[in-house]
């Protein structure tokens, strides 16, 4: 079986067993990352039906300059994290995505706000969530925007999560402005 080599891995570990300034210890590894605590998590008693609260635990994704082994990966943690297990991550956006429960509605959910970011560690929040111009066709018609300044502006305090798409868009979208601002122009849209 060949050996796993991997750019970016994740582990959970629960906060009881984690020492008190686990966050700082975290940041001072200068690894590239992200982690979110995960506090309203539940599970279902089988025997009860009851929903149960989980412990709060950690979930930390750890993303190094090339490809390292699992043990390698696994150094990097303080002995005191006692984290005994890493996993690869073979999609970061989905990874990601796990962080927040995004798409599992029977799971909490967690917003982004609530996830921290570690050494410039980035993903594309457009590919977290799914956007593409159908998302921005809509909150144009939506709000009737007719230009791209207005556009951006309105993104950049209501949607950022759309910012990432628009950027690497750009041309599109400022073609469909102006089409849509020839067309309210000449009175064939309303």
């Amino acid at each position: 079986m060949a050996v796993k080599k991997c750019r970016t891995w994740w582990f959970v570990q629960r906060i009881d067993n984690l020492p008190r300034d686990w966050e700082k210890i975290l940041e001072d590894l200068l690894i590239p990352g992200a982690y979110i605590v995960h506090d309203r998590d539940t599970k279902l008693d089988e025997e009860t039906g009851e929903l149960l609260p989980v412990a709060p635990h950690v979930h930390c994704i750890l993303t190094f300059n090339s490809q390292v082994l699992v043990d390698t990966a696994l150094s990097y943690l303080p002995d005191d994290f006692g984290v005994k297990y890493i996993q690869p991550v073979p999609n970061r956006i989905g990874a990601y995505r796990y962080l927040m429960h995004y798409g599992k509605e029977d799971k909490a959910q967690y917003d982004r706000d609530e996830i921290k970011h570690m050494h410039g560690f980035k993903v594309n929040m457009s590919e977290v969530y799914n956007l593409d111009f159908s998302d921005v066709y809509a909150l144009i018609e939506q709000y009737d925007i007719r230009n791209f300044a207005v556009l951006v502006s309105f993104v950049v305090e209501f949607k950022p999560e759309l910012m990432p798409y628009i950027a690497g868009h750009t041309n599109l979208v400022k073609s469909y402005l102006q089409e849509r601002k020839n067309m309210v122009s000449s009175g064939k849209m309303g």
